[in-house]
């Protein structure tokens, strides 16, 4: 398949015109659009929404192929286990001395009590590193050859989907509710053709853009066909 390479991405201060990549096929040169509300929205590593990462890697990517939007789910989603967190770090120093002091719970061994509490935040640190992990490495990736879905259960076991542009029917985006209408995250979905498992993107910033993206990606693709069969 020709490939699309992204030549470079200047972000003017004020009312950027369309970015584009350009490609060669045939002769003839094929583009497809980076919107300047994407390029407004380049985050680091560790964001919800970042454009063209570096250095991020996937099972299945070829050498020359181009990764353009990594994405995970809206920072907003892990505010519930942040606030249960919080509630289990303070619950040793603050729960407990009043449940002794209501006579609630027995006196304890000092030696035992330590213990306790040691093992208490041993595993709320697991808690949030669990979560942490999951958040981060469940990750949706866009690049200028197809869409990947990775999904991470465990430090052993992890599933990757991933679909061809070539053979993406129709993508749609949804957003349900005040929270996700406020924040601006919902979920993509991706119908594929044939057998091919459809791909759904849960809860990631900015849906439309990343429908819109991805649609302009299957545009060029057809326009591929059309210089190219």
């Amino acid at each position: 398949m020709p490939r699309i390479k992204v030549e470079e991405i200047n972000r003017p201060p004020s009312s950027p015109a369309p970015q584009v990549g350009v490609a060669n096929v045939a002769g003839s040169k094929l583009k497809f659009s980076l919107k300047p509300e994407i390029l407004k929205k380049i985050g680091d590593r560790l964001s919800s929404f970042v454009v063209m990462p570096q250095e991020v890697k996937f099972q299945g990517e070829d050498e020359d192929e181009t990764v353009i939007l990594l994405l995970r789910r809206h920072v907003v989603t892990n505010i519930p286990w942040i606030i249960a967190a919080v509630l289990l770090f303070l619950a040793p120093s603050v729960v407990f001395p009043l449940l002794f002091a209501a006579n609630v719970l027995p006196a304890l061994p000092l030696g035992l009590s330590f213990v306790g509490a040691l093992f208490w935040y041993m595993a709320s640190t697991t808690y949030v590193l669990l979560n942490f992990l999951y958040w981060y490495f469940n990750v949706y990736i866009v690049t200028d050859e197809r869409v990947v879905d990775v999904d991470w259960y465990s430090l052993l076991f992890r599933r990757v989907a991933t679909a061809q542009i070539s053979k993406i029917q129709d993508v749609s985006n949804t957003i349900g509710g005040v929270i996700r209408s406020v924040f601006d995250f919902g979920n993509v979905h991706i119908e594929t053709a044939g057998e091919l498992e459809n791909i759904e993107f849960e809860d990631i910033p900015h849906p439309a853009l990343v429908a819109e993206q991805i649609q302009d990606l299957m545009q060029a693709e057809e326009k591929e066909w059309e210089v190219n069969p």
